[in-house]
């Protein structure tokens, strides 16, 4: 069901520059840190950990950017996935909750000074994130994130009912925009950031996939199917790919397919009246509802489906009605020339996830939704904390034992299908 085609270029990838994959692991190391996972989380967390001035190596099952850090729709934005600062505060207490909330005000600037620090170049864009609302309850639950950041001191403001259709060229009823916030190809991000790893020194071996962990004295030996790698502390870093390389792991998140779409090449008029000023969107609708410009002009959006039989057609189809009736500049349904899927993880709590499995080893991530800026902000505390340059009690989140997700098999089978009950409750508000 979760299974990604990621050798077949799709648009973020067909769009970025091309990098040499780096060699599968051949025999038995030794490093500092192991990570284990190339995405966003596990090459910020080699990073951190890099930076700390400790030997890294870093383990990808299969070529940089293949799963969701490279297939997701790219918006880069500083804010929770569903709560307020002051709901972070209550379930975390005052000084982590602080420290948390801390870290997502800055995540996006975070993220973007990675793109200028190594001269990378991920088609990144930073004009903003608008969250809009659709009703009178999401308008009143927008302004109350509006408020809380602004309080904080993040760098946001209010958009009445004409300032956020006319910005966003599709009527809503008001909304909120985070400043330091934007969009990127996150696809020509993983490559750009794997390549400034490798001139960092830390050590990439793609294609070798851990398949198993034995604990040792005073560390722990991760095999491959090739070699393996021993270190005193080991990072896992697999998000919503994680299998069974630790009993019960995969047990406390729950997998989520989505898919993306993008039309043609918008001419100056439509891009006149449709995004003005080049923003990433996404409203407060429980189906989701998500745009922005790539590179060369075309808009992309995306989704997801309850049945995946003929997805790409049933996808394009989708999203085309969705943008027809979103914004009636285009005087119809646009044409959908590009479609491609990814999977990423949730939490019914929707709030990221720090584990200590054992001595030296760990897990991090699960950012329901937020995974682009977020994962680049507390992966490299993880790379510190794996490092030594942090004890548990100075991390942005608090460390726990393992959380399995309730009747996990059923959760995972309901959240990929309650896309259709989404859209009613849509229609009904």
């Amino acid at each position: 069901m979760f299974e990604v085609d990621w050798k077949t270029p799709h648009l973020w990838r067909k769009t970025a520059r091309s990098r040499e994959t780096a060699p599968a692991l051949q025999g038995d190391l030794k490093t500092d840190v192991l990570v284990v996972g190339g995405g966003f989380t596990g090459m910020a967390a080699a990073l951190g950990a890099r930076d700390s001035g400790v030997g890294v190596i870093l383990l990808e099952g299969n070529e940089i950017g293949s799963a969701a850090s490279g297939r997701n729709n790219g918006l880069v934005i500083s804010h929770h996935s569903k709560a307020s600062p002051s709901e972070f505060e209550a379930a975390y207490g005052k000084t982590v909750g602080t420290r948390y909330n801390r870290m997502v005000a800055d995540a996006a600037g975070v993220a973007f000074g990675l793109m200028q620090r190594f001269n990378i170049d991920a088609h990144q864009v930073q004009e903003g994130w608008i969250q809009p609302a659709h009703t009178e309850a999401t308008l009143a639950r927008a302004r109350q994130f509006h408020d809380e950041w602004k309080a904080f001191g993040a760098n946001v403001s209010w958009l009445d009912r004409a300032e956020a259709s006319t910005r966003i060229g599709s009527p809503y009823l008001g909304g909120w925009m985070v400043h330091n916030s934007g969009h990127i190809n996150p696809f020509a991000m993983t490559i750009g950031l794997a390549a400034a790893l490798e001139r960092e020194g830390v050590t990439i071996h793609e294609n070798s996939r851990a398949e198993r962990i034995e604990r040792l004295e005073g560390g722990w030996r991760v095999f491959t199917a090739t070699g393996s790698v021993t270190a005193p502390e080991v990072v896992l870093a697999t998000n919503a790919l994680t299998g069974d390389i630790w009993p019960g792991l995969k047990k406390t998140l729950v997998p989520f397919k989505v898919f993306q779409a993008a039309t043609n090449p918008l001419p100056e008029a439509l891009r006149a009246k449709i995004l003005v000023g080049n923003p990433a969107v996404s409203d407060m609708r429980s189906d989701l509802r998500y745009f922005h410009y790539d590179r060369d002009n075309r808009l992309v959006s995306g989704g997801t489906h309850t049945f995946w039989l003929n997805e790409a057609d049933c996808g394009r189809a989708k999203v085309s009605r969705m943008l027809g009736k979103a914004f009636r500049a285009f005087g119809g349904e646009p044409e959908m020339v590009e479609y491609w899927h990814g999977t990423f993880a949730v939490v019914p709590d929707r709030r990221p996830r720090l584990y200590r499995l054992g001595p030296g080893l760990v897990f991090g991530g699960v950012y329901s939704g937020r995974g682009v800026a977020l994962s680049m902000s507390l992966g490299q505390e993880i790379g510190r904390w794996a490092a030594g340059r942090r004890s548990d009690g100075q991390m942005p989140l608090p460390v726990t034992d393992m959380k399995p997700v309730p009747f996990h098999p059923i959760a995972v089978q309901i959240a990929n299908r309650m896309h259709a009950w989404n859209r009613l409750q849509d229609r009904r508000s």
